[in-house]
């Protein structure tokens, strides 16, 4: 079973016109993202999250991207996600 991730509860997420931000409750710092991050926030904020391998699908089926390079470029937005809290 894979695991699923999830937007932290010290986090919220707001859209507006295809964009995102998060802002991190605890240090008040808030970050943006494009459409292809907004679509990648919605799957983590949604009730059940999104596992890595989910996340990777979607940029390969939305964005047409080969799969290596979507794992690699989900794995790295995940650790900024993390370091960031």
């Amino acid at each position: 079973m894979s695991v699923r991730l999830r937007l932290s509860d010290r986090a919220r997420l707001a859209e507006l016109h295809g964009e995102a931000v998060v802002l991190h409750l605890r240090t008040g710092r808030y970050f943006a993202a494009n459409a292809t991050g907004t679509a990648l926030l919605r799957a983590l904020a949604a009730p059940d999250g999104a596992t890595v391998e989910g996340l990777v699908e979607g940029l390969v089926q939305v964005h047409g991207v080969d799969r290596p390079r979507a794992a690699a470029d989900v794995d790295a937005w995940l650790a900024r996600l993390r370091a960031a809290g």
